[in-house]
């Protein structure tokens, strides 16, 4: 048995994003664990800061249709899987941080691999901050990817 049988995987679709998956697949091929790809939803409404901030760019139809967005970012991350590892995913709206450690700690994960930077805006104000808080908040072992 190893010693990691459930990775999390929080996925932004960011280059950052996929790099911290594809050690999360090295480590669940290594181990013979499972991985689950989660991607968080943000609504315009949980970015009070984004119109005061201009040289950011969020590709708009992130907001304009937010479930076929997820599910591009969440098939793209299941193709980049390699085939034999077992996958499942997850997707949520809401804040990430909250969610991706709520979600690891319900679903008793035992590591979270995560980029430290993410998509446009996010990699500034949002991954960074979410990776930090998930470093500092989940209750199982976390691996942040440069």
């Amino acid at each position: 048995m190893g010693l990691y049988k459930k990775i999390l995987a929080p996925v932004d679709g960011s280059t950052n994003s996929f790099v911290a998956l594809k050690h999360a697949a090295e480590l669940a091929r290594s181990f013979g664990a499972e991985i689950c790809i989660i991607y968080v939803s943000l609504l315009p409404q949980t970015l009070p800061v984004i119109s005061h901030i201009e040289s950011y760019y969020i590709p708009e139809y992130s907001f304009a249709d937010v479930e076929n967005f997820a599910k591009k970012i969440i098939e793209a991350a299941r193709e980049a899987v390699p085939e034999g590892i077992r996958v499942q995913t997850h997707t949520e709206i809401g804040s990430p941080n909250l969610i991706i450690t709520e979600y690891a700690e319900k679903n008793n994960f035992d590591i979270i691999v995560i980029g430290s930077r993410g998509l446009g805006i996010f990699s500034e104000l949002l991954m960074g901050s979410v990776s930090s808080y998930v470093v500092h908040h989940a209750k199982c072992p976390v691996l942040v990817v440069k």
